[in-house]
């Protein structure tokens, strides 16, 4: 890998996410973006492709709270490894469930903090590491790609969440409302029972929605409109 190129990238955070993944080989690849400072106002945002079930899942659980890369992101400004976590039991749980999810517990993330505070993490995990039993020597290699990289994206994703801000979408209560219960963990059936709506116009509520935030999947659709405020 060139050191210097990271002309690979899309025109969006979200688009270049699987050429993150194919770069790196991995399966996984996310960039969490939020503010840090005492009086910041904090807008988390989220790119990824982790499986909608996962997204979900980690939603419904408010797993963010206790998220040990998240905390060690706050904690450090240097690329670690994920093997270098210190995890409790409520950690350990975690794993396990996105384990279960097919999302592997292997992986390792970079940061960046820009002069104003604002802080992004782009990590990135597979089932296996590269070149050892952890990612540690691939870190030590690609460091200086990886710092510049995140760097990049830091950017890119301020841009986006600065369009974000100035053209919230508006969506209608019953699409709120389907978004709620999907972030919840709830089907298109049992959204339906719940509302006492057929499951075609969920569906239509939800397919709406997404088209409204600009989003590829459902679970990227919830993840923008929790990071906007709008749940």
């Amino acid at each position: 890998m060139e050191q210097d190129d990271i002309d690979y990238l899309a025109a969006s955070v979200q688009q270049s996410i699987p050429h993150v993944a194919s770069r790196f080989g991995v399966e996984f690849v996310t960039l969490h973006l939020f503010r840090g400072g005492k009086d910041a106002q904090d807008i988390p945002y989220v790119r990824t492709n982790y499986p909608e079930a996962w997204v979900s899942h980690y939603l419904l659980n408010d797993y963010v709270r206790i998220d040990p890369v998240l905390q060690m992101a706050e904690a450090t400004d240097a690329p670690f490894c994920w093997s270098s976590l210190r995890l409790e039991p409520a950690h350990a749980e975690m794993m396990q469930q996105a384990a279960e999810h097919g999302v592997w517990p292997t992986g390792f993330s970079a940061c960046h903090v820009d002069p104003i505070g604002r802080r992004s993490v782009l990590s990135c995990n597979a089932r296996v590491a590269q070149r050892g039993k952890t990612w540690e020597p691939f870190l030590a290699e690609h460091r200086d790609h990886l710092t510049r990289l995140v760097a990049k994206l830091h950017q890119m994703a301020l841009g986006e969440v600065s369009i974000e801000i100035e053209s919230l979408p508006v969506l209608s209560p019953r699409e709120l409302e389907c978004l709620k219960w999907t972030a919840a963990g709830k089907a298109h059936t049992e959204i339906a029972i719940i509302l006492n709506l057929s499951e075609h116009t969920v569906r239509s509520y939800l397919k709406d929605a997404r088209t409204k935030l600009d989003s590829v999947t459902l679970a990227q659709a919830v993840s923008k409109a929790s990071s906007l405020g709008l749940l």
